[in-house]
């Protein structure tokens, strides 16, 4: 089953070895989000555009699978919607979506920059991260934009790299969904055994017109900005498509396994 296979799918999916979307040890949170995006779209005005989704990882998502989505609000500019997926053994994610309408506004508006001395898309070395860890990213294509890698005990808990899918997915706001979230765990980088990182709480948001925007390969910066002792890590991401447009920023609560 390919990403798009599986979110063109109905409100109840069997597992059909959607294990090849895992993350660490059920399906992928990207893709997950992206999912529960594309029910909330069919339930707000066709003016309306993904602004921001939260969403909770209430325990792995795994086997047979039904989605549930309810509108909170749709009002003169703003939509909320809430949907939940859910297994046998209970709801799995949970998120909240704002959709807005596209109209612009008289505001000074300010995006993140991409980073400067990065490695060049083309000049970046392949990463190889064990798919038999994390299934889904035999799906992508991830290079090193700079020295630090996963697992390689690196000084600081900063990884950025240059990500592209490599199973098609046509609306813009659910492949950044996914791209936002395709690197390992900013934390992995000063690890130096395999351990996993999975996503608790995760909270995006769109800059202003990335629906319509084109893009293939994407910079996706992440970093871990704190960790405590009982092992709960706050990590920040940001996503530029190659050009230099800035995409969607992110923030995760990840827990060290």
């Amino acid at each position: 089953m390919s990403i798009a296979d599986f979110l063109e799918a109905s409100e109840r999916v069997g597992t059909a070895d959607r294990s090849a979307l895992n993350g660490f040890n059920g399906l992928h949170g990207g893709v997950a989000v992206a999912m529960l995006v594309r029910r909330m779209r069919a339930m707000v005005p066709p003016d309306r555009e993904l602004v921001a989704v939260t969403a909770r990882f209430i325990r792995p998502l795994a086997g047979p699978m039904s989605v549930h989505t309810d509108v909170e609000r749709n009002g003169s500019v703003l939509s909320v919607v809430r949907s939940t997926a859910a297994s046998d053994r209970g709801t799995s994610v949970e998120a909240v979506g704002t959709f807005g309408t596209s109209a612009s506004r008289a505001v000074a508006d300010f995006t993140p920059e991409m980073p400067a001395g990065i490695v060049g898309r083309a000049e970046a070395t392949a990463i190889d991260f064990p798919v038999e860890f994390v299934p889904i990213f035999e799906r992508m294509e991830i290079r090193a934009a700079t020295r630090e890698l996963p697992y390689s005990g690196a000084a600081q808990p900063v990884l950025c790299g240059w990500v592209r899918l490599r199973d098609y997915v046509a609306l813009n706001d659910e492949r950044v969904m996914i791209l936002i979230d395709a690197l390992a765990p900013s934390y992995s980088a000063v690890l130096t055994e395999l351990k996993a990182v999975p996503t608790v709480e995760l909270s995006v948001q769109l800059s202003a017109g990335v629906i319509d925007a084109e893009f293939d390969w994407v910079l996706v910066h992440a970093q871990t900005t704190l960790v405590d002792a009982r092992g709960f890590v706050r990590e920040t991401v940001d996503a530029w498509a190659e050009g230099g447009r800035h995409l969607a920023s992110c923030t995760q609560l990840r827990i060290v396994r």
